[in-house]
């Protein structure tokens, strides 16, 4: 199940969209960070936003937003960690015993707790997911899938020693940034 089909079922992430219609330009760049098909007015929205013709033939391993406030990339950004720890199979990449972890880093603790809250809320919504929870805790959550979805602030001395399989970073433009913060 790719995204976009995740965002449409009923039993996943369509009950947690209140306005459906209001989220057409976020499906068009959820459609181009995955190479997803577009349909004509996705394709529309991804010519007018990014100055490009072709649509991407394959996911993007990096991607840089520029979004107001209230515009939603928090709550995305946690819809995404969700759905690449629930139904991407990582376990080929990792060893005996090893976890992979879906970091979400944000610029303080105020906002990585906001993030968090989106994704426990996520989590806790949608039955089969919350089937997949093995244990709670202030800043991670793990699946039983040995994935971990971890909140940290942006501090190079807190996100080292983690087997990393996607990163998100909230916020980038705020983080303090100084000879420290390399």
């Amino acid at each position: 199940m790719n995204i976009l089909q995740a965002i449409d079922d009923a039993a996943v992430f369509r009950p947690l969209l209140r306005d459906p219609e209001t989220w057409a330009a976020w499906r068009a760049f959820l459609a181009a960070l995955f190479a997803l098909p577009m349909d004509d007015d996705q394709l529309a929205t991804y010519q007018s936003c990014t100055g490009r013709i072709e649509p991407p033939t394959s996911p993007a391993t990096e991607a840089w937003l520029v979004i107001g406030r209230r515009g939603g990339k928090s709550f995305v950004l946690a819809l995404i960690a969700v759905y690449l720890a629930c139904f991407r199979d990582w376990r080929a990449s990792l060893a005996p015993g090893e976890r992979a972890t879906v970091m979400v880093i944000a610029a303080d603790r105020r906002q990585a707790r906001t993030i968090m809250r989106y994704v426990k809320g996520i989590l806790g919504a949608v039955p089969m997911l919350s089937a997949t929870v093995e244990a709670e805790r202030q800043e991670a959550v793990d699946l039983n899938n040995r994935v971990t979805i971890e909140v940290h602030t942006a501090s190079f001395r807190t996100v080292r020693g983690y087997t990393i399989v996607a990163a998100l970073l909230d916020e980038l433009a705020f983080w303090i940034i100084d000879e420290d913060s390399s």
